[in-house]
């Protein structure tokens, strides 16, 4: 896939093979998102794991995605990271409209999950991750007690419009 309107030479398929440690060195140069070791271990993990896909300029990777099925209708988008420099390019949107280009039409619905700021705002990144997938389509569906009380988790989702037929 190529991504002309951002400026990014290409979206492509994650190799985790050849991209999980440039995903990972994204992951350490946003310590505002990624500051604990078990979801900088946990996002590892899915680089690795996850289908996903990579936005390259000039061969180099400059931000990912990747994304796990929940039901035949629905993928959740596991993890998501732009390099610091990156943000605000058009990049993750570039992202999301890979991933949800690659979506056989089965797929109605992509999900995501955040920290939510029921219980005060936990910092800007967090405010601005929502407003990110928010300015996407993304609504807020519910507050998940998922994580441990001093993260709640905001549950957001977006249904997939279809402009032509996908098997």
């Amino acid at each position: 896939m190529t991504s002309p309107r951002y400026g990014v030479a290409v979206i492509r398929i994650l190799e985790p093979s050849t991209d999980a440690e440039a995903c990972d060195a994204i992951v350490r140069g946003l310590p505002g998102w990624f500051g604990l070791a078990e979801g900088i271990q946990a996002c590892a993990q899915a680089v690795r794991a996850h289908e996903g896909l990579v936005a390259l300029d000039d061969d180099e990777v400059v931000g990912f995605i990747t994304s796990e099925p929940r039901t035949i209708s629905m993928r959740e988008i596991s993890w998501m990271a732009v390099m610091a420099e990156r943000r605000g390019t058009g990049i993750g949107t570039e992202l999301i409209d890979g991933l949800i280009a690659s979506q056989p039409a089965r797929v109605e619905r992509l999900l995501v999950k955040t920290l939510s700021d029921r219980d005060g705002d936990p910092g800007a990144e967090y405010a601005a991750t929502r407003a990110f997938y928010i300015a996407r389509g993304f609504s807020p569906l519910a507050e998940l007690d998922i994580w441990g009380p001093d993260n709640p988790c905001q549950l957001l989702g977006r249904p997939i419009a279809r402009t032509s037929s996908r098997a």
